[in-house]
């Protein structure tokens, strides 16, 4: 859906090159916000000249895009903190239930879509100055685009669930402009169009829910991290010098941290001292794939 324009990414690459995936992550939201509040501002003024179902619903869902990337924001600060005698493995998970909540509000914003137009479809009404309607709906999409295609960098540089949970927002936002759009051009020949369009976008909006719970409970439940990473991660194990094979490979993710714990099989005949040394070069070499994580790599003599 999104060009993937080489000399856009060079140049946030040459801007952000130097920022860490937590600090990316967190310029990512407020970015979320700022644009929020802009496209809040230009909605409700065509909500007031048009009178859309389908404006309607899309006003909410740039008030919820609004709180979803502050709570974001302050998610990800949390996140950040170093662990303490209550968290002793961190505060990483408090990313997935952020995102648990974001889904809860979600729905509800999925659910007021539905019954607007339910109650527009019992009385239709014609909307006006649609022209206007559309020219702030274009200038809305220029807006979320530009918004979405730095999320997807900062996806690809993060891979951070709050910042993909926030995308799914702001994309079910663009999704929604563009059948705006549309509403406001054929309800001049379908009074029905909006309340079609409305429906549309409202089923969007929860199957954007389903996403965001899919991921959440992903970290929440400790799943292993995908297969390709496991074997690479097997990969860089079996290939240190001494190692005679792997009993045990145990991830999960929590946020943007990982967490890896291995067993690792080396001869009876090595010395503590030895073992001691292909321990820390395992670590040091998967603490080299990942910016955030825990390795935790024992020694078994065979």
């Amino acid at each position: 859906m999104f060009l993937n324009v080489k000399l856009f990414n060079r140049l946030l690459d040459s801007r952000f090159g130097g920022c860490s995936r937590v600090e990316l992550a967190k310029k990512s939201a407020m970015f979320g916000v700022a644009v929020s509040i802009f496209l809040i501002v230009i909605k409700f003024c065509a909500l007031e000249i048009t009178g859309s179902i389908s404006m309607r619903a899309s006003l909410m869902d740039s008030i919820l895009d609004a709180l979803f990337s502050f709570l974001a924001y302050h998610a990800l600060v949390f996140s950040d903190a170093n662990f303490d005698k209550k968290h002793n493995f961190g505060h990483e998970k408090v990313e997935s239930i952020v995102a648990l909540f974001q889904c809860l509000l979600v729905i509800y914003t999925g659910i007021m879509v539905y019954r607007e137009a339910y109650e527009t479809f019992l009385d239709p009404k014609p909307l006006n100055s649609t022209c206007l309607g559309v020219s702030i709906m274009v200038i809305s999409c220029l807006a979320v685009y530009n918004l979405l295609y730095f999320q997807r960098y900062v996806v690809v540089k993060t891979d951070s669930l709050l910042v993909r949970g926030d995308s799914l927002h702001y994309l079910s936002d663009f999704l929604m402009n563009i059948s705006i759009m549309v509403s406001l051009v054929l309800s001049q020949f379908f009074l029905w169009i909006d309340v079609l369009c409305g429906v549309v976008v409202g089923g969007y909006v929860l199957y954007s829910a389903f996403l965001i719970i899919k991921n959440a409970l992903t970290d929440l439940m400790d799943i292993a991290l995908p297969a390709k990473i496991q074997k690479q991660i097997m990969k860089v194990i079996e290939s240190t010098d001494g190692v005679k094979g792997v009993k045990i490979l145990k991830t999960r993710s929590a946020g943007m941290k990982k967490y890896v714990e291995s067993r690792v099989i080396v001869s009876g005949k090595m010395s503590l001292h030895k073992a001691d040394e292909i321990s820390e070069s395992i670590e040091s070499k998967i603490k080299d794939m990942f910016e955030k994580v825990d390795v935790i790599v024992k020694i078994e003599s065979r």
